[in-house]
C-alpha cells in the first residue's frame, strides 16, 4: 500500500482487518461470553483456549513491533496518564452483567446479525445509540461526573502514561515478565486434557491476536499521516457502532475511519462466511420478556463500554496489548460483571420463575 496516500491505505487496512475478524469469528464462533461461562463450568474448552491463544498472541505481536519502534501507541486511548479508574470498574461490571443479558458482546452480536439474526439487528441499535449518547449525548453527564470524581493524574506523580513499562520506571522487565505469563497461560490452555481440539482453538486465537496487531500496524504506520494524524487504535465495537450509525444517519457531512469501517468489515467478513456455508437464516424475538432482556443488556453494553474505554475485544484484546494497567482493570471489571450477570440469570430461569417465564 505504500503507493497509496495515507488515509485510503487506513481505510483499506480497516477493511481488511475487519473482514478477516468477521470470518474467523464466524468460524469459530468466537466468544468472550463463551469462555467465561465455560470457566464458570469449571471448564477449560474451545474459547477458553481461544481467547487465552488470543491475548497472548496480541501482546506478544504488539509488543514486538513496541520494541523495534515500528509503532508508536504513546497516542493509545489505553495509555493515557489519566487512569480513570471508577469509570474503568464501573463501565466494565455493567458491560459484563449486558454482554450475559443480551448472550453475546459487541462483537458477537455483529457476527450474528450477518446470518440474519435479528435480535442482534436490535442489541446493536440499542449499544450504539447508547454508547453514542454517552459520548456526546445527554448519558455524557454521568460520564464526565464519574471521570471527575475517580482519576488519577499520574503525571503529577512523574508517570507519563499507565503502561506497566511506564510504572515500573521505564524497566522492560516488568512488561517482558507479564508478556511471557500470558503465553505461559495460552501454552497451559492449548495443551491441556490430550490432543484433541488443541489445533483449532489456537489458530483461531493466533488469527484473531494477529489481527490486533495488524490494526495498531493499519493506524500506527499505514495510515499515519503528519499532516492529518489520527490515534492509534485498533479494533474495538463500542463507540465505533455508535459511530458507524451516525455515518449512516449524516454520510454527506460525516467522514469514515477505521473503527467505522472495522465495523463494515466484521459484518462482511462474517456475511460471506454465513452465506457461503448456508448459515443465513432470519431469527426473531420469542416472546417480549426476550425483547427486554436485549434491550438492556445492549444498553448496558453501550453505557458500560464506552465508561470502561472498550468492550472485551477493545479492551480484552487491542487495551491488553499494550499492557495498559487500565485495561487490565477493565478486563478484570468485566468478568466479574458476566459472573454477576450469570448469577441474575440463572435465577431468573430458576424453575421456579421459569413457570411465569418460559426459558429461552
Amino acid at each position: 500500500m505504500s503507493e497509496l496516500d495515507p488515509r485510503t491505505a487506513l481505510l483499506i487496512g480497516a477493511l481488511v482487518v475487519g473482514v478477516g475478524f468477521g470470518a474467523i469469528a464466524r468460524l469459530s464462533a468466537f466468544c468472550f461470553r463463551s469462555a467465561v461461562l465455560e470457566l464458570l463450568a469449571r471448564r477449560v474448552g474451545f474459547q477458553v483456549r481461544a481467547w487465552a491463544v488470543a491475548i497472548a498472541t496480541a501482546v506478544a505481536a504488539t509488543q514486538i513491533m513496541v520494541w523495534f519502534d515500528i509503532v508508536d501507541l504513546s497516542g493509545s486511548v489505553y495509555l493515557s496518564s489519566s487512569l480513570m479508574w471508577l469509570t474503568l470498574i464501573v463501565g466494565g461490571v455493567l458491560f459484563g452483567i449486558g454482554m450475559i443479558l443480551a448472550r453475546g458482546c459487541g462483537a458477537r452480536h455483529m457476527v450474528l446479525l450477518a446470518s440474519g439474526n435479528l435480535r442482534s439487528a436490535v442489541v446493536l441499535s440499542v449499544l450504539g445509540i447508547v454508547a453514542y449518547m454517552t459520548l456526546r449525548g445527554i448519558l455524557a453527564i454521568p460520564r464526565t461526573s464519574l471521570e471527575g470524581v475517580g482519576t488519577i493524574d499520574l503525571s503529577a506523580l512523574g508517570y507519563d502514561s499507565q503502561s506497566l513499562a511506564a510504572l515500573s520506571g521505564g524497566s522492560d522487565i516488568l512488561p517482558l515478565a507479564v508478556a511471557g505469563l500470558f503465553i505461559a497461560v495460552a501454552g497451559m490452555m492449548v495443551v491441556r486434557n490430550g490432543i484433541d481440539n488443541r489445533i483449532w482453538p489456537a489458530l483461531t486465537g493466533l488469527g484473531v491476536g494477529a489481527l490486533i496487531a495488524a490494526g495498531w500496524y493499519v493506524t500506527g504506520v499505514l495510515g499515519f499521516d503528519e499532516f492529518e494524524p489520527v490515534r492509534t487504535e485498533s479494533l474495538t465495537f463500542t463507540a465505533p457502532v455508535g459511530n458507524a450509525i451516525q455515518y449512516l444517519m449524516t454520510y454527506t457531512g460525516a467522514t469514515a475511519d477505521f473503527g467505522i469501517v472495522a465495523v463494515g468489515g466484521v459484518i462482511l467478513g462474517s456475511f460471506a462466511i454465513a452465506i457461503s456455508r448456508g448459515e443465513w437464516e432470519l431469527q426473531g424475538f420469542e416472546t417480549p420478556h426476550q425483547l427486554l432482556r436485549y434491550t438492556l443488556g445492549g444498553a448496558l453494553m453501550g453505557f458500560g463500554g464506552i465508561l470502561a474505554l472498550g468492550c472485551t475485544v477493545g479492551e480484552g484484546l487491542s487495551g491488553l496489548s499494550t499492557l495498559s494497567v487500565g485495561s487490565i482493570l477493565a478486563v478484570v471489571s468485566i468478568v466479574i460483571g458476566a459472573v454477576v450477570g450469570d448469577i441474575l440469570v440463572r435465577r431468573e430461569f430458576s424453575p421456579r420463575a421459569a413457570k411465569v417465564q418460559p426459558a429461552e
